[in-house]
C-alpha cells in the first residue's frame, strides 16, 4: 500500500487551531488514487488517465482514454454534488474489467453544534444494516455497513451488479464539532466481501497530520 494525504478543508474555530489537524493520511492499495475536489480535478484526471493508458495497445488507447475520463468525470461530478471534499477511487482492473469502488470524504456538521456519536449510533441503527463502535486514529468512531438498491440506470453494465455495498465511517475531527465521514461503496457483488475488508483496512490506517 502507498500513503496519501486527504485535506480536511474545514478550518478550526478561534482558539482551536493548535488542536485541529490540517490533513490526514491513509494507506491506499495499488490501483487506488486520491483526488482533491478543490478545482484541480481536470489536471489531476488528465495526468492520471495519461499514465493509466500509457501501456494500453495503441489501437485501443483512445477508446480507453475516453472511457476512463468519462468514468472519473462522472464520479467526481457526483462527489461534488454530494458536498465531497476528496475522493478515493479505484482505477484497478481484474482481467481487463475495472474494479468499481470508491470512497467519498465529507464533513458532517450541525450548524456549529457538536454531533454526538451516541445519538448518531442510535439513528444509524434504526436505519438498518450493521452498526458498530470502533476506533480510528486513536479515537472513537462509528462503522455502518449496509446495502442499497439504486435505479438500474445508475449501475454498471454488468448483469451481476444489482445492489451497492456501502461502508460508512464517522469520526470526530479534533478541534471541530462535526465529524469526518468516509463513505466507501462498490457495486461489484462478487468482490463485495473482499472489498469490504479493504475498506476497513484503509479506514483503520487513517492518521491525523498537522
Amino acid at each position: 500500500m502507498t500513503g496519501t494525504d486527504a485535506t480536511t478543508r474545514p478550518t478550526a474555530a478561534n482558539g482551536g487551531a493548535a488542536r485541529t489537524p490540517r490533513d490526514f493520511a491513509v494507506l491506499l492499495p495499488p490501483g487506488w488514487v486520491r483526488i482533491k475536489l478543490d478545482g484541480s480535478e481536470p489536471v489531476t484526471v488528465a495526468s492520471l488517465v495519461a499514465a493509466k493508458v500509457a501501456t494500453v495497445d495503441p489501437a485501443q488507447r483512445e477508446g480507453a482514454r475516453a472511457l476512463l475520463t468519462r468514468t472519473l468525470g462522472s464520479a467526481l461530478r457526483d462527489a461534488r454534488a454530494a458536498g465531497g471534499l476528496d475522493v478515493l477511487i479505484s482505477v484497478a482492473a481484474s482481467h481487463g474489467v475495472p474494479i468499481a469502488a470508491s470512497c467519498l470524504i465529507t464533513y458532517l456538521d450541525k450548524d456549529g453544534d457538536k454531533v454526538p456519536l451516541d445519538g448518531l449510533l442510535m439513528d444509524l441503527a434504526a436505519r438498518g444494516g450493521q452498526v458498530t463502535g470502533t476506533e480510528i486514529a486513536g479515537g472513537p468512531a462509528i462503522r455502518h455497513q449496509y446495502e442499497i438498491v439504486p435505479p438500474a440506470a445508475s449501475l454498471p453494465d454488468d448483469p451481476v451488479a444489482t445492489r451497492v455495498t456501502m461502508v460508512d465511517f464517522f469520526l470526530p475531527l479534533p478541534g471541530r464539532p462535526g465529524l469526518l465521514v468516509l463513505s466507501f461503496s462498490t457495486p461489484v457483488e462478487p468482490l463485495a466481501e473482499a472489498l469490504v475488508m479493504l475498506f476497513d483496512a484503509i479506514a483503520e490506517s487513517l492518521r491525523w497530520t498537522r
